[in-house]
């Protein structure tokens, strides 16, 4: 029950029709994509990444049969070149770590849209900041364990869905075939418009199939911890930007500085 608060409460956040509480960030990333791709699929990348998922990425994603290509995160038109008749999703971050970069949200949503594949966000920075499913966005994966925790006293993650991408469009099999694991249901059928949350096919396949399989559930009083926390996320965010704008600024006139990336200063 603590564990469903903390999803309704991030759900509510960021604007979606259902969210899962998973172990870490990793973990929220590697569920989602692996959801949504098949042995031999793609997923076209920005190159600037959080280490981790870069890793996560480069190396393992191949071992498991997943293609990742990355790109310039400044240049939609690079993800456009990108994608194949076997690419299944666009990934980006809000803010990029660690260079601050903000990609054109509307531009590689509008991409990702014309060639039928949803358009994945980390938003692990932006929480609190920025709504991405008001720009397109169609899956939100963040680690909790940063801002949404705030305090360094527990590891999560959460994926929230948007419940605006149409899975059954030939490209996603199996959110349309029968799931044997899980009684013979077609998600697509049972779950595209559930009474009272709407679309939540995607949320619901991660949780019963990929959460159930691989295992990396969040502890319940990481999920309390977590609550804890939003309860202050408007005030912090608000004083970390405040706090990083007058440092930026600084910097920025500084004699000894040659350059400052900041998002704010633009």
């Amino acid at each position: 029950p603590t564990s469903d608060v903390f999803e309704r409460r991030i759900t509510a956040i960021e604007g979606g029709t259902g969210a899962l509480a998973v172990a870490s960030g990793q973990a929220a990333e590697t569920l989602t994509l692996l959801a949504i791709t098949r042995v031999g699929d793609e997923i076209v990348s920005a190159n600037n990444l959080y280490g981790g998922t870069y890793q996560l990425f480069h190396y393992t994603f191949p071992k498991l049969g997943r293609t990742v290509k990355f790109v310039d995160s400044q240049k939609p038109e690079e993800f456009k070149k990108a994608i194949t008749p076997k690419t299944r999703a666009i990934y980006a971050e809000t803010i990029g770590n660690p260079k601050l970069d903000v990609p054109d949200f509307e531009a590689l949503a509008k991409i990702a849209h014309d060639a039928g594949i949803p358009f994945v966000v980390d938003n692990t920075v932006g929480v609190g900041l920025v709504r991405p499913i008001e720009h397109g966005v169609d899956i939100i994966v963040s680690s909790a364990t940063k801002y949404i925790g705030g305090h360094g006293t527990s590891i999560g993650g959460v994926i929230v869905d948007s419940g605006n991408f149409n899975w059954n469009n030939g490209k996603f099999p199996e959110f349309t075939e029968p799931d044997p694991s899980y009684h013979g249901v077609k998600y697509w059928n049972a779950f595209s418009n559930f009474p009272g949350l709407g679309n939540v096919a995607f949320i619901f396949k991660v949780r019963v199939q990929l959460l159930r399989d691989l295992g990396p559930a969040l502890s319940p009083f990481n999920s309390w911890l977590f609550l804890q926390g939003l309860e202050t996320l408007p005030l912090r965010q608000r004083r970390h930007s405040e706090n990083a704008l007058k440092v930026a600024l600084h910097l920025k006139q500084h004699p000894l500085v040659n350059w400052v990336i900041y998002p704010g200063l633009t």
